[in-house]
C-alpha cells in the first residue's frame, strides 16, 4: 500500500491541500450557479459533458438543459416518480433511466416518452450503469447478482457475479465490459455478454465505488477504509493510488477525463476533486454551495470543448467550474 502525507498550507486565509510535490492544489470559486430546486434532491445525474441534468425530488423527476437552464419536457410525476434514488443518462443523450431500486424505467431524452420498464423482483438494485448509446443497462443487486438489460430488445440476462452485495457498477462505452465492486472486497471486470470474469482485484475491505473509462481499459476502485486504486483492466496490474493520507474517503460519482490522464470525483462532503491518474496526486479541489449543512456532490461532468467541470449537488444547485490547465501536470 502506498501512503504519502499531504501538506496543509494557508493561502489567503483558506486551508489548502498541497500536493506531495510541494505544489499547491488548484482552487477556484464556481464560474456560475443555477438553483434547479429548493428541495433536497433524492438523486441526480449529469451527462458526460455536463450539458444535461436529471434531478429527482419528492415525487418529481425533471430533465434540464444546463446550457439555457430550461427543462427539456414536462417533469415525470405520479407513482413512477416516487422515491427515485438512481438516475442516469447515456453519453449520446438519447436515453435516461430512473429507478426506486425495485423497478427501472427507461425514457427517450428527445421526447420524454417511456421506452421500457423492468421489475427487479425480489432483488434490490444498489447501482445502475448505462452504455453510451443507451442500449444496455447494467444493474447491480444486493444479492451479488448483476442483470444486463437491452433497452431495445427488452431482453435481460441475470449473472451471479459476487458472493455478497454489489455496491457499484460501471460500463465501457460499448456496454460489453463491466466493472463491479462488492462487499466481498473484490472489484471484478467481466463480460456483459457471457458473464465471464476477466480480471479480479482484491481490496482491503468492501468496495464502495468503481469507475471505468470509455474503452474499458482503465478502472478505479475505492474501499471503505484506505484502498483507492487506479487499475489496468487488461493486464490486471495496479497503476497508482490516490496520493492522500486519509481514511474513509467516499465518492458518489467519478469520470476519467482529459484523455484518461485525469480523474474527476464528487464526494458526499461538498467537495469536487481532480486527480492525476499516473501519480494519484491531487490537482484541484472545489467546494460546492451548501444549504444549511453540507451538500453531497451527486454527479460530475466535464465539457471537453468548453474545458469546464459541471457538478450537481443535493441542495439542488448546478455549478460550473474552471479546471487547472497546466501541461506540466498532464
Amino acid at each position: 500500500m502506498l501512503f504519502r502525507i499531504l501538506k496543509l498550507t494557508f493561502v489567503w486565509g483558506l486551508l489548502t491541500l498541497a500536493a506531495c510535490s510541494g505544489e499547491d492544489v488548484f482552487e477556484s470559486p464556481p464560474l456560475s450557479q443555477f438553483q434547479h430546486t429548493d428541495i433536497t434532491l433524492e438523486s441526480a445525474a449529469v451527462s458526460r459533458d455536463g450539458q444535461l441534468s436529471i434531478v429527482s425530488e419528492q415525487g418529481k423527476v425533471c430533465v434540464w438543459n444546463n446550457n439555457n437552464n430550461t427543462r427539456l419536457f414536462d417533469c415525470i410525476t405520479g407513482d413512477d416518480a416516487k422515491h427515485i434514488e438512481l438516475v442516469g443518462l447515456s453519453d449520446d443523450k438519447t436515453t435516461f433511466y430512473i429507478s426506486n431500486r425495485m423497478a427501472i424505467h427507461a425514457f427517450s431524452l428527445q421526447t420524454g416518452q417511456l421506452i421500457g420498464s423492468w421489475s427487479t423482483g425480489q432483488n434490490i438494485a444498489r447501482d445502475i450503469a448505462i452504455s453510451a448509446n443507451g442500449h444496455v443497462l447494467l444493474v447491480g443487486y444486493r444479492t451479488g447478482e448483476a442483470e444486463v438489460i437491452n433497452t431495445r430488445t427488452q431482453h435481460n440476462t441475470l449473472f451471479k457475479i459476487h458472493r455478497l452485495d454489489i455496491n457499484s457498477v460501471a460500463l465501457s462505452a460499448d456496454g460489453r465490459t463491466a466493472i463491479s465492486g462488492s462487499s466481498d472486497k473484490y472489484a471484478y471486470v467481466w463480460s456483459t455478454l457471457s458473464g465471464e470474469i476477466l480480471q479480479k482485484f482484491k481490496l482491503a475491505t468492501r468496495v464502495n465505488h468503481v469507475s471505468m473509462n470509455e474503452q474499458g481499459s482503465l478502472g478505479f476502485a475505492i474501499d471503505s477504509v484506505d484502498d483507492r486504486v487506479f487499475l489496468d483492466l487488461q493486464s490486471g496490474e495496479e497503476l497508482s493510488e490516490l496520493n492522500i493520507f486519509a481514511n474513509f474517503i467516499e465518492f458518489n460519482d467519478s469520470q476519467f477525463i482529459n484523455n484518461d490522464k485525469w480523474f474527476l470525483t464528487g464526494s458526499p462532503k461538498s467537495k469536487i476533486y481532480l486527480w492525476q491518474v499516473a501519480s494519484g496526486n491531487l490537482l484541484a479541489e472545489y467546494g460546492a454551495a451548501t444549504k444549511g449543512q453540507r451538500s453531497s456532490i451527486l454527479a460530475v461532468g466535464f465539457d471537453e470543448g468548453a474545458q469546464q467541470i459541471t457538478t450537481q449537488n443535493s441542495s439542488g444547485v448546478l455549478e460550473i467550474w474552471p479546471y487547472q490547465s497546466q501541461s506540466k501536470k498532464d
